[in-house]
């Protein structure tokens, strides 16, 4: 029974261990995710700009950038919810 307590407790202390280590990593990737959502801020006005002049090279950028921005929104959202700071 002793040993069924034991390897039940070092379980435990591995999940422990695991989620401190997921919640490090969701940390890390809600920083990397929020500072390049800053950096694409700053390129999306001039990118907007550069695409109202008509060229279709300046408004595919724009889009691209666009997409990029919501899906840095959806990745940084689910860190948070991981998180617990939705």
């Amino acid at each position: 029974m002793q040993a069924h307590i034991d390897g039940t407790r070092r379980q435990l202390g591995e999940l422990g261990a695991m989620a401190q280590q997921t919640e490090a990593m969701e940390r890390r990737i809600l920083s990397i995710a929020t500072q390049k959502l800053d950096q694409l801020q700053g390129q999306l006005e001039s990118a907007r700009v550069a695409a109202m002049t008509g060229d279709d090279d300046a408004k595919s950028k724009y889009a691209d950038l666009v997409t990029e921005r919501g899906r840095l929104q959806q990745v940084i959202a689910n860190a948070r919810a991981v998180l617990g700071n939705a």
